[in-house]
């Protein structure tokens, strides 16, 4: 039982290991294989990630296209990231003409995917999910950043007078205060797009999970009757190995539980959560089962009529539940 991370390409170490430290391994889909951020190829090498790219080729075409639109970013917008917020609604992220008139806007790139009729749905997903991920990973570094200088501010307090700290803090007032969350920026776009990439998953997955609110709730509106089937209100996470892993051990036992019988009862012992005197930070989490609606009825709901192209279908699949986690940590990420 691997969770699936959503609608995000992109993780940073923090939340990396909140997710492992309640579900061992996640799953994390790249939109291609040219640039996988270099934290996540360490993490998925120390076994906290499993990356998976569900679609690949293309890959000179969508390096190409990047290049060229961060130029054109920088041109017009006076910042190497600013492409992404660039577009604004002018051109609606999947309609037909997306990947043409994104390449007319810059240098004018053609080649056989922009003289087609028909539109390429599926590259024009992972193009926004790349953008979508450079645009997370400088929002990530932002964060770190202003961490960094909240820390050298507590350092600088520390040696004042009672004095000169409340002038301080008068005249310079807090200097923590996060970027942009990425989270709220065209999150129906980016579940859209990554449902695209996930509908070529062939491991067919059931379980997702995400920190995201405005995630959650855009997925939990589509979903209809849902049910609560685990709330634990606050995890502590700790480093000390032996003392998560037996916890983890049984809490993921009840996960596959619930996803082999429908019927399946939760043992009360995960609520049994470790005994941590300093943990590292601490998580909340709360499972939710989507209640008669198959997997494939819940995904063409999130892509709607406009994607005909990669609507998912059955297979012979065996309609049976799927979950929804959402993860919370009650620290600031960093």
């Amino acid at each position: 039982m691997k969770p699936v991370y959503f609608p995000f390409t992109y993780i940073n170490d923090t939340v990396a290991r909140d997710l492992y430290a309640c579900f061992g391994q996640v799953t994390v889909y790249q939109p291609g294989a040219h640039s996988i951020p270099g934290n996540m190829q360490r993490l998925a090498k120390e076994g906290v990630l499993d990356l998976r790219t569900p679609v690949s080729g293309d890959e000179a075409r969508l390096e190409a296209l990047i290049k060229e639109y961060k130029k054109w970013g920088e041109l017009h917008q006076k910042s190497d990231m600013a492409f992404l917020k660039a577009i604004g609604e002018r051109i609606p992220f999947f309609d037909d003409t997306f990947s043409s008139q994104l390449a007319s806007q810059i240098k004018k790139i053609r080649d056989e995917n922009y003289s087609k009729e028909k539109p390429d749905i599926l590259f024009n997903a992972r193009l926004f999910l790349c953008l979508a991920q450079d645009y997370d990973i400088m929002q990530d570094g932002i964060n770190k950043d202003l961490v960094s200088v909240y820390e050298m501010e507590k350092k600088l307090l520390e040696g004042l007078t009672h004095e000169d700290e409340v002038f301080f803090s008068k005249n310079t007032g807090s200097s923590l205060q996060t970027a942009d969350d990425p989270g709220k920026y065209k999150i129906k776009e980016r579940i859209e797009a990554w449902t695209c990439l996930m509908s070529k998953d062939r491991e067919k997955p059931r379980f997702f999970i995400t920190g995201s609110r405005d995630a959650f709730d855009f997925v939990i509106e589509k979903a209809g009757e849902i049910k609560e089937v685990i709330n634990l209100v606050s995890v502590p996470v700790c480093a000390q190995a032996n003392i998560m892993n037996k916890w983890r051990n049984m809490f993921i036992e009840q996960v596959e539980g619930l996803l082999k019988d429908e019927n399946f009862q939760i043992d009360e012992k995960i609520f049994n959560l470790p005994a941590v005197k300093e943990p590292e930070s601490e998580i909340s989490l709360k499972i939710f089962r989507i209640i008669n609606k198959s997997r494939r009825d819940f995904l063409n709901n999130i892509l709607e009529q406009k994607f005909q192209d990669v609507m998912i279908n059955s297979n012979g699949e065996i309609n049976k539940s799927i979950f929804i986690c959402f993860l919370e940590s009650l620290h600031p990420t960093s």
